[in-house]
């Protein structure tokens, strides 16, 4: 593990993995909840079921941005599946003990407990880290405000035609499965590929530098040299330099890091960024600041004095 990384951010991962696994061990009653439904609807979700768990657990164990993109898109999947099927479950038998439904709610609340910790910085950190080359310190950088709406709403309409597509096919309304897959697969080119950018957004410490990796933001990767950086600190507000953290001027949800450059750089930013700020696309700057979703850790990667030996 590198230095920079501390030995606490490990433990929102293990918990998470745990959970994660305890998942396929917990007796959670989908099988006689879709037995009930016909062979067809049995089949679809049990195969989905164990196709997300599946798809998860590669992500939790392999560490990089890809598989960060992919738990966080199938995480809340599980969750709210689970929930389905335990009120699947209520409705369907009328009279329900207590304990028929007792080891899936306790499903719910591990797989509860497994998304909190995926979503947790730490976690975060530790899978773009992951694919780090050499002396490399990759942050990650929080997502803008502005984004979150129309991340939940992509998200949620890429959900809806899953499971719309799913019902139909195991309700065997083969017209119906075909109407839906074909948005499904059209906005599953999309919409994937628009929320991974979000996990390739880091603030880079190397020994000869600092880079901003913004594909969002920026147009091209902004890079200057550590002799270059003059000062940096944490700031509530970032004063007047360039906001390069995708929130509107003014509203600061935490700390962000200022980075202060000896002479004026150029940064090209993107046609994204230079609407929100009113600005060309090309500027030069001498301050910008960046939002690490570990903003003290962030400072402290940048002014650490670099491991002797």
């Amino acid at each position: 593990m590198p230095r920079f990384i501390r030995p606490s951010f490990s433990a929102p991962l293990w918990v998470a993995r745990v959970a994660w696994v305890a998942l396929a061990l917990i007796p959670s009653g989908i099988a006689p909840t879709l037995a009930s439904h016909g062979r067809s609807a049995q089949l679809v979700f049990t195969l989905a079921a164990w196709a997300l768990w599946g798809l998860g657990t590669l992500a939790i164990f392999w560490l990089s941005p890809y598989s960060l993109s992919a738990l966080r898109m199938v995480a809340p999947l599980v969750v709210v599946g689970l929930v389905g099927f335990v009120f699947a479950s209520l409705s369907t038998y009328n009279d329900v003990a207590l304990s028929d439904v007792a080891w899936p709610l306790v499903g719910v609340a591990v797989a509860v407990l497994a998304l909190v910790c995926i979503f947790l910085p730490a976690l975060g950190l530790l899978h773009v880290q992951a694919s780090a080359y050499g002396d490399e310190k990759r942050l990650l950088l929080r997502v803008p405000a502005a984004q979150i709406a129309p991340i939940a709403v992509s998200y949620l309409v890429l959900a809806a035609l899953v499971v719309a597509t799913l019902f139909a096919i195991a309700g065997e309304v083969w017209w119906l499965a075909a109407v839906c897959l074909v948005p499904t697969v059209l906005i599953f080119r999309v919409v994937p590929k628009r929320l991974h950018r979000f996990s390739r957004r880091w603030l880079v410490v190397v020994p000869a530098g600092v880079v901003v990796h913004d594909e969002l933001l920026l147009a091209e990767t902004f890079m200057v040299r550590t002799t270059a950086v003059t000062h940096v600190e944490l700031s509530a507000t970032g004063g007047d330099a360039l906001n390069l953290t995708g929130d509107i001027a003014g509203v600061r949800r935490q700390l962000v890091l200022v980075v202060q450059l000896r002479e004026a750089e150029k940064l090209a930013v993107s046609p994204y960024l230079a609407k929100m700020l009113g600005t060309l696309d090309a500027l030069h700057v001498q301050s910008y600041a960046v939002a690490p979703t570990l903003a003290g850790h962030a400072l402290a990667a940048l002014t650490r004095p670099p491991a002797t030996t």
